[in-house]
């Protein structure tokens, strides 16, 4: 009731604004783009480091797949006051959200610069550190994944950044520590937008730079702490999606494996990437959104859990890491926040 009533608050506001043709209206008609913005700031920024809690526990609330449009529809609002509800309910160490926060602006009302501004101060408010990685849509129009990512690093609790020097708007690496030891690390990943100029490929693919830039990210982890463990999160899947959706053991008794869908969302160029996790031996987690499940999807294969979330108009995902656990399989709990 309140998620209902704060909506309605918000939609009146939003549409008083609108009527009275202010700036956003002013902004509406240029869809809020933000085209160029990565090249007037610096796209590298020093991120916070996480000390794990007494119990050694680091929790993640993760959201995906919003396809936010403007920010002020009643649908829009309705999904951030849920947001907002869940933050509060699971007070989470940080919010991820894996792509596709934007739509792709192609028709009807939109406005991606106030999305951005809308989204960011949400967790503002609450004081709330969060992750943000794009998917396929957020770069579409009206501003690329690197103006995305560009345009939210002005806020001091999202946590983003970017390597100029090679392909995607966002690669980077969160780090969680036991006191002084380094003990897991969280990173994040574009896995890129749709890749036009193949026709066998609908969606992008990891390009090689990334893939090695994230081998280097991992090995200098290992390096600093042999026994580190990471956990990725980006949008879209790689191939052991599918190997885990046939051969991998559901996360919990009735808890659905990935699911099979995921073949039909194949991107064999995202192998490379698979056999850098599998190389490094310390990466326990991959969780990604894009394929839209009814409920949160798990799988562990190959000594690692394969996670899909939902989108959030029906679910976020808590994710708890036990990082003192020495085991992958009982490192990771994985819960449905409605």
């Amino acid at each position: 009731m309140k998620v209902f009533i704060a909506t309605i608050m918000a939609f009146i506001t939003g549409l008083t604004g609108l009527l009275s043709g202010g700036d956003l209206m002013k902004e509406m008609r240029n869809k809020g783009d933000i085209s160029g913005y990565a090249e007037t700031v610096e796209v590298q920024k020093e991120l916070a480091d996480f000390n794990v809690g007494d119990d050694g526990d680091f929790t993640v609330l993760q959201f995906s797949d919003t396809h936010f449009t403007t920010c002020i529809s009643f649908g829009d609002l309705f999904l951030l006051n849920k947001m907002k509800e869940q933050v509060r309910q699971v007070k989470p160490d940080l919010v991820v959200m894996t792509g596709d926060m934007i739509n792709d602006g192609d028709s009807g009302m939109f406005n991606k610069a106030y999305v951005l501004r809308t989204v960011a101060e949400l967790f503002e408010d609450e004081n709330q550190y969060w992750a943000y990685v794009p998917g396929n849509n957020d770069g579409m129009n009206y501003g690329t994944s690197e103006d995305v990512a560009a345009y939210l690093m002005q806020y001091e609790h999202c946590l983003v950044s970017d390597v100029r020097e090679i392909s995607g708007g966002t690669q980077y690496s969160i780090d969680i520590y036991d006191g002084k030891e380094l003990t897991h690390s969280l990173v994040f990943l574009d896995t890129m937008d749709y890749d036009d100029e193949d026709e066998d490929h609908i969606y992008g693919y990891v390009h090689e730079d990334q893939v090695e830039w994230c081998r280097n990210e991992i090995m200098t982890k290992k390096a600093e702490n042999e026994d580190v463990k990471v956990s990725v999160f980006m949008h879209e899947n790689t191939p052991a999606f599918s190997k885990a959706a046939k051969r991998g053991e559901a996360y919990k008794s009735l808890y659905p494996t990935v699911m099979k869908r995921t073949e039909d969302y194949e991107i064999p160029k995202n192998q490379p990437l698979d056999d850098v996790f599998t190389a490094s031996g310390c990466v326990g987690l991959v969780s990604i959104g894009h394929v839209h499940p009814a409920t949160s999807q798990c799988s562990f294969y190959d000594n690692t859990y394969y996670h899909i979330a939902p989108q959030t108009t029906v679910a976020g995902v808590k994710i708890t890491i036990h990082t003192s656990e020495d085991n992958f399989r009982d490192m990771y709990d994985f819960e449905s926040v409605y």
